[in-house]
């Protein structure tokens, strides 16, 4: 800087910043776009407009910047504020004409360099993946050894201990909870979180199937691209996972009429318990005994100005005897008998028969056989149509699950302190639909007329 007559007010390396990569973010008017984030950079540029500084020098104007619109916010600073902006390494001079060609022509130049090398290391990624590579962050996955390739056998047993009540209702939150009461450690370090062992679960290379930019790599065949790991799921156990805990899908009923599951209730009853009076979903609550002063479970209709009418509650430690007696006497119906498997989906085919139509017509697409006015629409139309038969499928799966979900000795599970609330209700979710408590006077005891159980239609 001695040859332009001052001194180095501040020095910005800026470290680990791209300035070529764009980022999506929000525009002023509202929408979203693609910038190139930098806020070192930011930082710089308001101090020149602010006359912090008078002059800037960079090792070269295209490593300065490699985005053609920066460029010309700093040829806008040079010109509007006076400023100096020069390169350490040639003679890009922003305060004339001819320096601000070069600027441009440069940073084009560079620019084009950068677009080529990022579609080459995307090309290589992409067929590193087809090829079943490993790629990933600085972490190793959880249930794989450093090499990410070997599983780790003491990882692996608790997650597949955790497979069957997963399948049977468990809650990612209450499998979080457990696993960090009996201290088993992250790959981090840090404690578990639902989401955190939602996504590892769910994640498809727990079945060694290979994820490219989030999406399933297929192979030629359409079968999907498997790693070179070893799986520690089976495809049908992931699907499985996958079903019991995927969100409801939009316009879904739950198994009580409305949305969710009844998940992380503190009342056994709560996800089923109807008002019979008003229909109204009943809610868990308590009461102080008068005689005793003891605080006491119960179920009751919400005010009016939540959806209810107030008028009935009751006791929930007879309600909840009852229906629990009512759950164990047809479990046991269902273990005494063999449960058939259902048959194969019947639509099967025709989903087959659409993927090999999509293939074809991506084929013929890439062969310039067939236009991009018609392919576009009717790629649209076909994967509406198969995102409609995924989910009717998922369903006809979930009625499998239910099935081979039914607990082996449930009188002896019910007790255990690993028998979650959310198994018991999955367990009572496969016999009853709703349980509607009827008003009764008050003073009147408990009675099973008083109570009425909506049975599941299907059985088992």
């Amino acid at each position: 800087m001695k040859t332009l007559g001052g001194r180095v007010d501040r020095e910005v390396p800026e470290p680990n910043v791209s300035s070529f990569k764009r980022r999506r973010v929000l525009l002023p008017d509202g929408t979203y776009g693609y910038r190139v984030v930098r806020p070192d950079w930011e930082s710089i540029l308001t101090a020149l407009r602010r006359g912090e500084c008078n002059a800037l020098a960079s090792a070269d104007i295209d490593r300065a910047t490699r985005d053609p619109r920066i460029l010309e916010d700093l040829i806008d600073a040079v010109e509007l504020y006076g400023i100096y902006v020069v390169s350490m390494t040639g003679n890009i001079n922003l305060t004339t004409d001819e320096g601000i060609d070069s600027a441009r022509r440069l940073v084009n130049q560079r620019n084009a360099e950068s677009r080529n090398t990022s579609r080459r290391v995307t090309d290589g990624k992409r067929r590193a993946a087809q090829a079943g590579k490993i790629h990933g962050g600085p972490n190793r996955p959880f249930g794989w050894r450093k090499d990410r390739i070997t599983v780790n056998k003491r990882e692996v047993k608790h997650i597949l201990a955790a497979v069957p009540r997963i399948i049977a209702g468990l809650s990612p939150l209450t499998l979080a909870n457990e696993w960090n009461d009996r201290k088993i450690p992250t790959v981090t370090g840090v404690e578990w979180r639902a989401a955190t062992v939602r996504n590892m679960f769910t994640r498809p290379r727990m079945c060694g199937k290979v994820v490219y930019r989030g999406t399933v790599l297929t192979g030629e065949d359409g079968e999907p691209v498997r790693g070179q790991w070893e799986p520690i799921l089976t495809d049908d156990q992931h699907a499985a996972v996958v079903r019991a805990w995927s969100p409801v899908q939009e316009q879904e009923q739950s198994r009580v009429g409305g949305k969710g599951r009844g998940y992380r209730t503190n009342h056994l009853l709560s996800p089923f318990v109807r008002c019979g009076k008003c229909n109204a979903r009943m809610v868990g609550s308590s009461r102080r005994n008068q005689r005793s002063g003891e605080l006491v479970e119960i179920y009751r209709c919400p005010s009016k100005g939540q959806g209810g009418c107030a008028s009935t509650s009751r006791d929930a430690a007879p309600v909840d005897a009852y229906i629990r007696a009512l759950v164990l006497a047809d479990h046991r119906k269902i273990q005494s008998r063999k449960l058939e498997k259902l048959p194969p989906w019947p639509k099967e085919k025709e989903l087959s028969d659409l993927k090999s139509r999509m293939r074809d017509s991506a084929m013929r697409y890439e062969a310039g056989t067939y236009s991009a006015e018609s392919y576009f629409p009717s790629l649209a139309r076909m994967e509406a149509t198969e995102a409609t038969l995924k989910r009717e499928k998922r369903k006809y799966a979930a009625r499998q699950d239910a099935r081979d979900a039914a607990v082996a000795n449930l009188d002896e599970q019910w007790e255990k302190p690993s028998f979650t609330i959310e198994l018991k209700q999955a367990a009572i979710a496969e016999t009853l639909t709703a349980v509607v408590i009827t008003p009764a006077g008050k003073g009147v005891r408990f009675h099973p007329d008083q109570i009425k159980p909506i049975f599941r239609d299907e059985p088992g």
